[in-house]
């Protein structure tokens, strides 16, 4: 089955979500904290993308960026799930086993109004899924705190995968979690930056002027309370209380859960339909062009060049190597 095109124009926005396959295993313990922190921060130093806001839950990592080189934004997605995927499967004495889904979901965000919604419902989903009140008190891993204090850099242990070792069942603990990742971080000498640039969806969008970002900037904050409270609301009415940070905190991995998906994969995001029609019409079109560049391959005509803005497969193998 073909992968879907990816189209990650130079400066655009995206709203970027990839999912394990199953089980619950990006929890909120500092072992798996140490693990995610560490590969985001390997991940950016090799490709640096432009990180606006980023949430990680048990099941799925959410993400807003803007695009800056078109080709670091499936490297940087590929080598955070590649080197997480070891370190998680060493711990579990797993072996060759995959760990996330295949490819990653990334429509282009095409307002500034639309962009807005999407980083409020990342950082109101813990809300949402019932896992704590607000994201003030959310354990897991997200640049809230980063954002809302204005530290855009932090400093994160770079850990190998070679140093992880399995856990037996009777290990699968909070204390055994935190005496891992102390173990881990102490023979672990590089440290590597993880920087955020919360502001750069607004400039993308031709939106400049510090004192409209800080205007936008308490829209948001407003827009994250009012969906807390609609989650809360929602509770309250189910009779359903939240998980907590303790319990988070203390929840061991499990490969027993199985994460519920629907919907479909979107081309776009935007509050104007006129906009977002044109979009993909245009972006139809533009996947009628690969199709067709490709088919002229595939009978031996290079000479025609993959439509810019898309990431080109490889050239199709055209004869064998013949030996007398």
């Amino acid at each position: 089955m073909a992968k879907p095109m990816k189209y990650h124009p130079n400066s655009s926005v995206l709203f970027c979500t990839f999912s394990l396959e199953e089980g619950l295993l990006l929890l909120s313990n500092p072992l798996c904290l140490a693990i995610i922190k560490s590969c985001l921060a390997a991940a950016q130093l090799l490709y640096p993308v432009t990180i606006c806001h980023l949430l990680v839950q048990a099941t799925h990592l959410h993400m807003i960026l803007v695009v800056r080189n078109p080709d670091h934004v499936p490297s940087f997605i590929r080598h955070f799930k590649t080197e997480s995927a070891h370190m998680l499967n060493r711990i579990l004495g797993r072996r060759k086993r995959t760990i996330w889904c295949d490819g990653y979901d990334s429509p282009m965000v095409l307002t500034p109004t639309r962009a807005l919604f999407a980083i409020a419902y990342l950082y109101a989903n813990p809300a949402k899924d019932n896992l704590v009140h607000t994201i003030d008190s959310y354990p897991g891993f997200s640049t809230w705190n980063m954002f809302r204090s204005g530290t855009l850099s932090e400093r994160y242990t770079r850990l190998r995968r070679f140093q992880f070792l399995p856990l037996s069942p009777e290990q699968h603990n909070l204390r055994s979690y935190e005496q891992e990742a102390s173990r881990l971080t102490q023979e672990s000498s590089e440290i590597l930056p993880f920087t955020i640039q919360p502001d750069a969806w607004m400039e993308a969008f031709g939106i400049t002027d510090p004192s409209q970002q800080s205007r936008i900037n308490t829209r948001l904050l407003q827009r994250i309370s009012h969906l807390e409270q609609r989650a809360a609301a929602k509770r309250l009415k189910d009779s359903r209380p939240v998980m907590g940070p303790s319990r988070l905190i203390a929840q061991p991995l499990s490969l027993s859960y199985t994460p519920k998906r629907s919907g479909k994969r979107m081309w776009c995001l935007s509050d104007k339909r006129s906009l977002r029609i044109s979009f993909i019409s245009f972006f139809k079109k533009l996947m009628a062009t690969a199709r067709a560049v490709r088919e002229r391959w595939c009978q031996g005509d290079t000479s025609v060049s993959y439509p810019p803005g898309l990431f080109p497969p490889s050239m199709p193998k055209l004869a064998n190597v013949y030996r007398a």
